[in-house]
């Protein structure tokens, strides 16, 4: 089954929608739900899935708990409101009490109103103590309203807290990956492939690549150990690990920085930069560990504006290339135009790179735990707040920051899922519910009818003139803004099924 799971997306994804968004959504429901029983509001039903209804599952006091046939979410179905706005009352008292607008001649003489209230007393609520949303007072309903994201950001920090407890992912060593290697050289010699990386060497981690060549160094003439690793799969598996057992011959590196690509009439490509270039020097002088890549970045921004010689290796000569940076970067070119990638050589032509460091799966502490699902969910409501200002500011691309449906969510939760799987950690699964969690409940705080924010709204609204927004005029608004917000949805999941999301 878990084979299975892993060479399949579309079950992966099917799965994903289960075990996350289902959850994420009936926590939200389950917010409401408990915000009503405390400010005294009556819950008719609560249900799994939205209707038709399969069964009752069972009572809880007043309230009815259903499965229902549609496996997207659930809903709470409060005394007074229904799935697009309060409903009305054709009693002669006013749907808010403090409301000296009535609409009994607008309203049929039976409404579902009069009928849940009836429903209620059957289920053994005594008349005097019925109260439907809209009778609640504004704060206790405004509390009531913002229940659902509250439990999304309360359960998103227990679901972190667990994540931490079981081990979250903490950088324990650097990998260096070998990308060249010259005929009958020591690893030449050991049949190593091209992109396999080092990652221990005699047993040890080593904290940076500049680490690894002065140990590499230290050690030459003696026997060493190097525990490597394959490349991954292109389905994403873990190459193989494996140890080998060699003489260091190097007793020098040089760092480089390689252009990987070159974008049409930037001033790298004017100034005559090829990909494959191997960038030694800026204004004359050489690069030096342990970076080079940051070392090209901050001189584009010195000289932005004026001339700046680069030093380039092409196919062993050495060329002196002239071009001036770009005052104002842009999102996809940066300063010069070139994609950079650090270099190291040794004496005998070996070439390293940096690849991703190694990352194990650490059970922290329950203290250090729930700070960390603290920070976590503090982190992630300011990243959610800095995007719009981030989108203006060139930061991130629209492409990156593009709304996704649930048919987008079920594709990120699938490769989540399929990583959780193949690496043994349900930690990666856990934060991505609770990343969801805090996305559910934010996007439900927007102002916008009928979401809980956009009804909010109302409620502020009614604080301020001191009564309510008319029933016809905010339930037309809420049936305007259910039009958008569908609309909006399909062209999301349409965009969503002809542009999947790739993790990478």
């Amino acid at each position: 089954m878990l084979e299975l799971l892993l060479n399949n997306n579309f079950l992966s994804s099917i799965l994903a929608f289960a075990l996350i968004l289902i959850p994420a959504i009936i926590i939200h429901e389950l917010g409401h739900f408990f915000a009503a029983k405390i400010i005294g509001v009556n819950v008719l039903e609560f249900g799994v899935g939205f209707p038709p209804r399969m069964m009752r599952l069972f009572m809880w006091g007043e309230t009815e708990f259903t499965l229902n046939w549609l496996p997207i979410g659930g809903f709470v179905r409060p005394l007074g409101e229904d799935m697009i706005g309060p409903v009305g009352d054709d009693s002669d008292v006013p749907v808010h009490e403090d409301d000296d607008e009535t609409y009994a001649e607008e309203k049929p003489k039976k409404s579902a109103y009069i009928s849940e209230r009836d429903e209620l007393m059957v289920r053994g609520v005594p008349e005097e103590k019925l109260l439907s949303v809209n009778q609640a007072k504004p704060w206790p309903r405004i509390f009531f309203m913002a229940a659902g994201a509250l439990a999304n950001f309360v359960s998103a920090i227990f679901l972190f807290i667990i994540a931490a407890l079981l081990g979250i992912p903490i950088e324990v060593g650097a990998r260096v990956q070998i990308v060249d290697i010259p005929q009958g050289s020591v690893f030449d010699r050991a049949e190593v492939e091209e992109d396999d990386a080092i990652e221990l060497i005699n047993g040890e981690y080593f904290r940076t690549s500049e680490e690894f060549f002065a140990t590499w160094q230290s050690l030459q003439g003696e026997d060493v150990t190097l525990t490597m690793r394959h490349a991954d799969s292109e389905e994403g598996e873990p190459g193989e690990q494996y140890d080998i057992t060699v003489q260091p011959e190097a007793n020098s590196v040089r760092p480089y920085v390689l252009v990987v690509a070159v974008v049409e009439d930037a001033p790298a490509h004017l100034a005559g930069i090829l990909p494959g270039d191997l960038i030694s020097a800026i204004n004359g002088e050489s690069l030096t560990m342990p970076s080079g890549v940051a070392q090209v970045i901050a001189a584009t921004q010195e000289y932005a504006g004026t001339n700046m010689m680069l030093t380039i290796i092409r196919e062993g000569q050495t060329l002196d290339l002239v071009l001036v940076p770009r005052v104002t970067p842009t999102k996809e070119q940066g300063r010069i135009g070139i994609a950079i990638q650090e270099i190291f050589e040794t004496n005998d032509n070996v070439r390293f790179t940096n690849a991703n460091p190694q990352m194990e799966l650490i059970p922290q502490p329950f203290d250090t735990a729930v700070q960390y699902g603290f920070a976590r969910v503090w982190g992630t409501m300011k990243m959610m707040v800095s995007i719009p200002a981030q989108i203006i500011d060139g930061t991130i691309s629209p492409e990156e920051a593009r709304p996704v449906s649930i048919v987008g969510i079920s594709q990120i939760g699938g490769q989540f899922l399929q990583r959780s799987i193949r690496e043994g950690s349900p930690s990666l699964i856990l934060e991505f519910l609770a990343l969801i969690s805090i996305f559910l409940g934010a996007t439900n705080l927007l102002p916008f009818p009928p979401l809980d924010g956009g009804r909010i709204v109302f409620v502020l609204i009614e604080i301020v003139r001191g009564k309510p927004v008319p029933i016809h005029i905010e339930n037309a608004v809420y049936r305007i803004g259910i039009v958008l917000l569908l609309g909006l949805g399909v062209v999301i999941i349409i965009y969503d099924l002809l542009n999947p999301i790739s993790l990478g």
